[in-house]
């Protein structure tokens, strides 16, 4: 098999909201569904209302243009 036939094209970018905080989680709404996220999968100085994607291994903020 060729090399690019073994990887993934795919292109899905997964967006949500920051909606709750906790000591230990992070609640996310993803379409229209909520969440829960340990906190060591988001990244620091995240707050509520924030936009975050999803990078394959953290929740970083996301600038909504």
């Amino acid at each position: 098999m060729e090399e690019t036939t073994l990887r993934s094209n795919c292109q899905i970018e997964r967006i949500g909201e920051i909606i709750e905080l906790s000591r230990m989680s992070a609640f996310i709404l993803i379409n229209e569904k909520s969440i829960e996220v340990p906190l060591t999968k988001v990244a620091e100085g995240v707050i509520l209302g924030d936009f975050v994607v999803w990078t394959g291994s953290s929740w970083n903020r996301k600038t909504i243009v």
